[in-house]
């Protein structure tokens, strides 16, 4: 692939993720990111399947980053609110899924957010606008 195409293929990426951090509460299924990277469905998922989970692991991280700092900056809204807006079906799964990620249940964040390990766990967020995505195409 030449230098051009490969710029290319790295700026539509950048659209899928620059639209992924500003619409989170939207679509974000395959249909959905193929259009804004102006692929096929086919090819945004068979040509790299790579790609295709680097922009779903993005997702998950974004989402869960907006959920974070909701827990710790907002009293409005449940722990369950957060999980549901964070795209998870129950809150049990969501709090696996935070535990893991931050080491602390969303209840011990929302009082008490261990902010290094916060700072750890997005970590590959930044990667994937970064070396990831490079690597992914």
């Amino acid at each position: 692939m030449s230098k051009a195409a490969l710029e290319r293929y790295k700026a539509r990426m950048q659209r899928v993720l620059d639209h992924i951090d500003q619409h989170l509460e939207s679509d974000l299924g395959l249909a959905a990111l193929s259009a804004i990277a102006a692929f096929s469905m086919h090819h945004f998922h068979r040509s790299s399947r790579r790609r295709s989970a680097v922009v779903h692991r993005y997702v998950q991280l974004a989402r869960m980053k907006r959920a974070s700092y909701r827990l710790a900056f907002r009293d409005d809204q449940t722990v369950t609110d957060i999980a549901m807006d964070a795209d998870y079906d129950a809150p049990d799964a969501f709090a696996r899924a935070f535990r893991q990620r931050f080491g602390q249940s969303p209840s011990e964040f929302r009082k008490s957010p261990d902010w290094k390990s916060w700072l750890a766990a997005f970590d590959p967020l930044t990667k994937a606008r970064t070396t990831l995505m490079k690597n992914a195409l």
